[in-house]
Formats: structure tokens, C-alpha cells, sequence
């Protein structure tokens, strides 16, 4: 049960500890206490486009595909935390047609300081855009905007929280990570505000593996909006939760996951979410079931059936609970703003 590090865990170490008599105990953690997949690749490239080959048709076929990138891209940093992915998989991003992340999570330095520049760069190179971290605070707001068929969409992306408590969060002159300050945003929003269509922001936030929308979430979330904010994005929990439509905007507190380096058996299937946008506002929101048990989330899939129906209707009262009407058509979820 112990983590594979070097110099901790040969077999002649372990047979030591035991014979003193400990008693080797494995954590309740994400990167200890789950479910691996046993997978091996002939390349790198297999490697980092293995988990989008049942899902890159769906993120392709949209104008602008978005996603919360959970970890650093480094080939070189010291990987002090959880996660940390090689360089390549910002390509394997492009290759599956994501044009946007947020970098702005918990595990934004689980590479320390050069692993969240490096993941700029890599991110750069491949042509895909990136919110929520940078050299200073100023640059860890800055937007970042698209313009499809002459509609404009800014990103913006923040997090509540980061590991090993707040010295990561960007100042003046420190790098790191946006912080979910309301006053912050509301300046962030302002600025962006006139240059676009619809902004969006993205937040990294909430409860892990709690399907709850607290009243407080609601409170923060409004707040935003009214201070010109048209969709916010969430994630952090693990597990889907409601959506929420408040003056013909768009929130969605918690997708769940989407691919993950491992799974747990408490987490659970996951959805994504097509706007559909206009000039005059979000005409309609598709909630579309995709797998996430098992060895699925390393490879998931658009769901049908059962498991889809089962999905939809529990984000169904989930959303209803916020206020919000969610029609069940086949195997997606319909929202009309």
C-alpha cells in the first residue's frame, strides 16, 4: 500500500519496517487510496491521447471547447504534490480540440513554482489558451478571449482553495494562482465586460464529492453574475451537481469529472455541457451524460440508456431545487435560459 517512491519502497525496506513490528497503513487519499487502471502504452503520444479517443469527436465539433486542467505540465520541475503531467498532453489537448483551460486550481503547483510557467509555455506551443495562473497577479487575471462567427467570448478563471494552504495565490510580484476574491472578480469582470459578447468564469470551488449546492455558493454565484458575469463554470467536487439559471445566465455549480488519473468507487458518472450562443444571450444549455465509474474515467464515453437516464434525472431535481427547469430528451438534459 505504500506510494511508489524511490528508496521507500523496495521490497528490502518494507520487509524492515515490518519486522520492527509498524504496521504499514495506507491514507483515504486521491492518490493513495483508489482505483488504478493498469495501463501501459507503446508511446508517449498513445499515452497522452488514450484518455480523449471516445470524447474528442464531442469536444471537436464544438466552437469553443473548455476544461479545467488539474495539474501542471512539466517535463523537468520537482513534482512536490499529487499530480504532474509531461508537456505533451498540451498537444494531446489540441489534438482532441480543447481550445481553452483554467489552470486556476488546487493542484496548480504540485510542480512548485517552475512547473506552473512550464505549463504556461506548453499550453502556448500547442495553441490552446489558458486562465487563472501567472508570472504576477496581473497576469494571473488576465482573460482569455475568442472570437467564433463574430461572437466573442472572454475566460476568466479563479480558485477558493490551494494545497499546502495560501502562499501560492499570485501577488504583485509572485507568481501562482487567481484567488476567488468577489472584489477581484468584480474589477476582472468590469474590465472584460465591454470587450466581449459573454464572459465566463471559471471556479475552482466548493465541497469535494458533495452533490449539495450550499445557499452560500448561491449568494457568491449571483454576485457575480450581477456584476456582468453571463456563465460560470464550476469545479472541484468530483460529482455532478445542479444548474442554475438567475436573470438568463448560466451557472453550473460542479460538472464532476471528466478524465482523471484515477478513480474512487464514491465518485460517480459526470456530464458535459453545450451552449448554444447568440447574440442576444444562451438560447439553450444540453446536459450530456458521460461515463465515469471505474476504469471509465480514463476513458469516458457519451452515456445512453439507463445509465444516461438515471443521470439526467437526478441533475434533474438537483436543478429544480435551484429554481431552474430541466427538460430530460433522450439521453441529454435540455435548459432553455
Amino acid at each position: 500500500g505504500w506510494l511508489p517512491v524511490p528508496y521507500l519502497n523496495a521490497e528490502a525496506q518494507r520487509r524492515y519496517l515490518e519486522s520492527t513490528g509498524r504496521v504499514l497503513v495506507t491514507p483515504r487519499t486521491h492518490h493513495v487510496s483508489s482505483i488504478h487502471y493498469d495501463l501501459s502504452f507503446a508511446s508517449l503520444e498513445d499515452d497522452v491521447r488514450y484518455p480523449f479517443r471516445n470524447i474528442a469527436s464531442v469536444l471537436r465539433e464544438a466552437d469553443i471547447a473548455f476544461a479545467n486542467l488539474e495539474g501542471p505540465l512539466s517535463d523537468k520541475a520537482r513534482h512536490s504534490g499529487a499530480f504532474r503531467m509531461p508537456t505533451a498532453f498540451a498537444d494531446a489537448l489540441r489534438w482532441a480540440g480543447v481550445d481553452v483551460v483554467s489552470n486556476a486550481n488546487n493542484h496548480a503547483l504540485d510542480a512548485e513554482g517552475e512547473g506552473l510557467l512550464d505549463t504556461r509555455e506548453a499550453l502556448w506551443k500547442a495553441g490552446v489558451g489558458g486562465v487563472g495562473t501567472g508570472r504576477n497577479l496581473a497576469d494571473a487575471r488576465r482573460p482569455f478571449i475568442v472570437e467564433r462567427s463574430g461572437v466573442k467570448v472572454g475566460f476568466l478563471g479563479y480558485s477558493q482553495l490551494l494545497n499546502g494552504g495560501t502562499s501560492g495565490f499570485a501577488q504583485e510580484d509572485r507568481s501562482g494562482v487567481a484567488p476567488l476574491d468577489p472584489f477581484l472578480i468584480e474589477e476582472d469582470i468590469r474590465a472584460l465586460r465591454s470587450q466581449v459578447d459573454f464572459v465566463v468564469v471559471s471556479f475552482h470551488w466548493n465541497i469535494e464529492n458533495s452533490q449539495d449546492t450550499h445557499p452560500d455558493d448561491r449568494v457568491f454565484a449571483h454576485r457575480v453574475i450581477d456584476a456582468g458575469a453571463d456563465i460560470i463554470l464550476g469545479h472541484h467536487p468530483h460529482v455532478p451537481k445542479g444548474v442554475e439559471v438567475y436573470k438568463g445566465k448560466v451557472i453550473l455549480y460542479s460538472f464532476g469529472n471528466l478524465i482523471f488519473g484515477h478513480n474512487h468507487d464514491y465518485w460517480m458518472n459526470n456530464f458535459i455541457a453545450r451552449l448554444h450562443l447568440t447574440r442576444s444571450g444562451v438560447r439553450e444549455v444540453e446536459i450530456l451524460p458521460i461515463s465515469g465509474r471505474g476504469n471509465d474515467l480514463s476513458q469516458p464515453f457519451l452515456l445512453q440508456g439507463a445509465d444516461a437516464t438515471a443521470l439526467l434525472e437526478d441533475l434533474q431535481a438537483r436543478t429544480r431545487l435551484l429554481d431552474t427547469a430541466m427538460e430530460i430528451r433522450g439521453a441529454a438534459g435540455i435548459i432553455r435560459p
